[in-house]
């Protein structure tokens, strides 16, 4: 299947989990994150990066990974899409913050405190679904992939998902961005080389 077909697949399958079925699932991918930041050196990484939630697609409950974050004294940054330039604004998050919901269904911040993106150690990217080689199916507009090659290079990119992944998305471009973790309710997929040898040694 291709991304187009993939993302209406996806978006319905997510749409039918119930609100129960939906804290069950994210708690679930939250305890496997929990792993990873336990696992590998990105409990010394300073700066993440995270989507806020759409509620009317389902998708993953982020602020309980937020509020994990913020516990372990993290910064948290959250995005404040430009649907003009499309373009995302990196923004200071805390348990301070006040939100919105735009006209799209986003939360964004009501006071926009810019951090510069290079600070960003990193950064949980929102998907429908992965494929075995990391590659993703996104909302299709590139704001991720724009914002990505903003990052600096060694930036870690972790993606979410109700789903196992599938074989190979058949659709995919030089552009595309591979994600480094892929964490799904039930495993952990690594797909960068270097943080998979060092995962080799640990049993997740």
């Amino acid at each position: 299947m291709n991304k187009k077909e993939l993302r209406k697949k996806y978006l319905s399958y997510r749409k039918r989990i119930s609100q129960e079925k939906l804290i069950v699932k994210s708690h679930e991918i939250l305890s496997k994150m929990k792993k990873v930041f336990f696992s590998y050196k990105i409990f010394q990484k300073k700066y993440y990066h995270i989507f806020l939630p759409i509620q009317k697609n389902n998708e993953i409950n982020t602020f309980i990974i937020i509020d994990f974050l913020l516990s372990q004294k993290k910064y948290i940054t959250v995005p404040y899409s430009n649907f003009n330039q499309l373009s995302i604004v990196n923004c200071c998050f805390d348990k301070n913050t006040l939100l919105k919901v735009n006209r799209y269904g986003i939360y964004e911040p009501i006071y926009k405190h810019i951090v510069s993106i290079s600070l960003i150690d990193v950064i949980f990217i929102p998907l429908f679904i992965f494929d075995m080689r990391g590659y993703r199916v996104g909302y299709g507009k590139g704001f991720y992939d724009r914002f990505i090659n903003l990052c600096k290079k060694d930036i870690i990119k972790i993606g979410m998902s109700f789903f196992h992944p599938i074989k190979k998305i058949i659709d995919i471009h030089d552009h595309d961005l591979l994600i480094d973790i892929g964490i799904t309710t039930n495993k952990i997929f690594i797909f960068n080389k270097k943080i998979l040898n060092h995962f080799n040694t640990i049993k997740l």
